[in-house]
C-alpha cells in the first residue's frame, strides 16, 4: 500500500503543479501545447532511451509559447509556460496530456488515461495569463471539462502512426478523434527533428460548443446564427526541434500550423482558418 501511493502521489502532485503554476494553460484547452509537450519529451527520449525498469524519469522546461486567443481567432498571445512530463517505468505518465498509463513492446503501445480541456472566455482577461477575447462578447463562457482518453500507435519503419479518442465530460461533452503519423530525423549526435501531420473530428456537440452560434447568442453578439456539425475539424502539420546541450540540459522547439476545415472553418466565430502554434523552451531531464 505504501509503495502504491508513493507510485501515485507523485503523477498527482505534478498534475497539481501543472494546473496551479499555468493557468494560461488551464485556459487554453492544453491542445496545442500537448504536441509541444508530448513532442518534445519525444526527442528527448530519442537522446537519452529509456532503461529497462527504470524508476521515475522527469522532465522540466520553460519558455514562451504563442498562440491564437481562441480557436479561430486571427489575434495571438504570448505567454510563459512551464513544461513538465515525468513517467515512471515507461508505465505511467503525468505530462500535458493528462495521467496516463499504458502497455508497450518494441512497435505497439496502448493506453488510457484522464485529461482537461480548459474553457473560452467571451471577453479579454485583465490578467496576462488568461485566455480570452473581447469579439466573443455575447458568446458567454465556455466551462472546462475533464475527459477520458484511450489512445494507441503502431510503429514501423521509424514511422509512429497513432490515434486517439477523447470523450469530455461536465463544460462540454464534445467527442475527438486524432490521427497522426510522425518520424523522428537524426541530423547530428545533438540535434533531432521531427516532423509530423494531424487530423482531428469533431462530434456534434464539440462543433457546436466551439463553432457554432445560437439564436440568443446571435442576438447578443456580433456573430449570426450558425450550426455547426459533425466532421473533420483540422489537420496541421508541425515541426519538433531538440538539441541536447549535454546530458542533462537541451533546448526545444516545437510549432504547428493548422487549417480549420469543414464547419469549423464556415463558422463566423472563425476568423481565420490557419492557426500557428509554437513554443520554445529550455529544459533539463533528470
Amino acid at each position: 500500500m505504501k509503495s502504491f501511493i508513493k507510485i501515485i502521489s507523485v503523477p498527482l502532485l505534478l498534475a497539481t503543479l501543472c494546473i496551479q503554476a499555468n493557468p494560461a494553460r488551464a485556459q487554453d484547452g492544453m491542445a496545442a501545447s500537448d504536441n509541444a509537450a508530448t513532442g518534445i519529451h519525444a526527442t528527448v527520449e530519442e537522446h537519452a532511451p529509456r532503461k529497462k525498469n527504470e524508476g521515475w524519469r522527469v522532465m522540466l522546461g520553460a519558455g514562451p509559447y504563442v498562440r491564437p486567443t481562441y480557436e479561430g481567432s486571427n489575434r495571438y498571445t504570448v505567454v510563459p509556460v512551464p513544461v513538465i512530463n515525468a513517467t515512471y517505468k515507461d508505465r505511467l505518465s503525468i505530462n500535458a496530456r493528462g495521467l496516463s498509463v499504458y502497455w508497450h513492446d518494441e512497435h505497439v503501445r496502448v493506453g488510457t488515461g484522464l485529461t482537461y480541456k480548459g474553457g473560452r472566455k467571451d471577453r479579454k482577461s485583465g490578467s496576462f495569463l488568461s485566455r480570452g477575447d473581447d469579439r466573443l462578447i455575447g458568446m458567454g463562457n465556455v466551462g472546462a471539462a475533464m475527459g477520458v482518453r484511450v489512445f494507441g500507435s503502431y510503429t514501423i519503419e521509424h514511422v509512429k502512426l497513432s490515434t486517439a479518442v477523447t470523450q469530455y465530460t461536465g463544460g462540454n461533452h464534445g467527442l475527438l478523434v486524432d490521427a497522426a503519423a510522425s518520424l523522428p530525423l537524426k541530423m547530428t549526435d545533438r540535434l533531432i527533428l521531427r516532423p509530423r501531420v494531424n487530423v482531428t473530428w469533431a462530434n456534434g456537440t464539440y462543433m457546436q460548443t466551439f463553432f457554432g452560434v445560437t439564436t440568443t447568442q446571435a442576438a447578443n453578439s456580433r456573430f449570426t446564427q450558425f450550426n455547426a456539425g459533425a466532421g473533420l475539424k483540422d489537420v496541421s502539420i508541425g515541426l519538433n526541434a531538440n538539441y541536447g546541450l549535454d546530458r542533462n540540459w537541451f533546448l526545444g522547439f516545437n510549432a504547428d500550423i493548422k487549417r480549420l476545415t469543414g464547419d469549423a472553418a464556415k463558422s463566423p466565430v472563425s476568423l481565420s482558418n490557419v492557426q500557428i502554434i509554437m513554443i520554445s523552451m529550455l529544459g533539463y531531464k533528470f
